[in-house]
């Protein structure tokens, strides 16, 4: 099946505009087709049957207002959240998923007050694009954070098909181990400076081996660098203004690490995060 659509979770929220015009611009940009899905949850409704289908055609009037493009459907069904997206997903080719995110918000509030986006990179197998913004959706620079493992790798190379002209910024964050207690073992320093040296040259070429072992078009332009570890967020976040990006992408394996989500509700930017089975 060609995965050429995008899918769009809205709960016409007071964010659900935001992401309306981003989703639709982004549609445009990069040629893809947008299926704006709204849900209602079948174990509220069953308290009120007879509310149900006015309920639904009000949702699909208030969207297809905010959605009104070419190419782009419509959908408020009645279900079990989670395994409803999974079935639209299966169904219709949907290469990537679009959510909002107010940046005041919290996970805690997100998991409170029934927003579902933990369950949603947790639970589908496409790239989550959370949109925390209001910035026009330009992702010219996109800053990607790397293990070095095959999920990485692969989160890069569909990366590439989404966004095949813009540029990748690739980071590895490394440690140099003991650091901190040279002095107490009695390294002078350039005994220290050249242990430390050592991760870092480690580091550079494991990071080159990385970026060649890519398959990435012509149009992308990659750039590369091995850093120091210190604190997550504030490497990120100073890449992230250093590189002007527009886009933080995070790639993990089958659980969903709470590092993901703390770099996703801290970022100042959109993020993407694909969740590689």
């Amino acid at each position: 099946m060609n995965r050429s659509k995008i899918l769009v979770l809205s709960d016409l929220r007071d964010f659900s505009e935001i992401v309306a015009k981003k989703a639709t611009n982004i549609a445009s940009k990069y040629h893809k087709s947008l299926d704006v899905l709204h849900i209602e949850e079948k174990s509220f409704l069953d308290f009120f049957k007879e509310k149900t289908t006015v309920s639904l055609e009000k949702c699909k009037e208030l969207l297809s207002k905010m959605y009104n493009g070419e190419n782009t459907q419509v959908f408020c069904k009645c279900g079990d959240f989670i395994p409803t997206i999974q079935e639209h997903i299966s169904q219709n080719g949907i290469s990537a998923i679009i959510v909002g995110f107010k940046r005041d918000r919290t996970f805690v509030e997100d998991i409170t007050d029934g927003s579902h986006l933990n369950s949603i990179i947790r639970k589908t197998n496409v790239p989550v694009l959370v949109i925390k913004t209001e910035d026009e959706p330009e992702y010219k620079n996109i800053l990607i954070p790397t293990d070095l493992s095959f999920e990485s790798k692969e989160n890069v190379e569909y990366l590439s098909k989404l966004f095949p002209n813009s540029n990748f910024y690739i980071e590895h964050y490394y440690k140099a181990f003991f650091e901190d207690r040279m002095r107490l073992y009695g390294f002078d320093q350039d005994e220290a400076n050249k242990f430390i040296n050592h991760y870092k040259y480690e580091a550079e070429h494991n990071l080159e081996e990385f970026v060649n072992s890519l398959s990435l078009p012509e149009s992308i332009k990659v750039y590369h660098r091995a850093k120091k570890y210190t604190d997550i967020n504030s490497m990120v976040q100073e890449s992230i203004e250093f590189n002007d990006i527009n886009l933080l992408s995070l790639s993990t394996s089958g659980y969903v690490s709470m590092f993901s989500f703390d770099l996703l509700e801290k970022s100042s930017k959109d993020v993407i995060i694909f969740k590689i089975n």
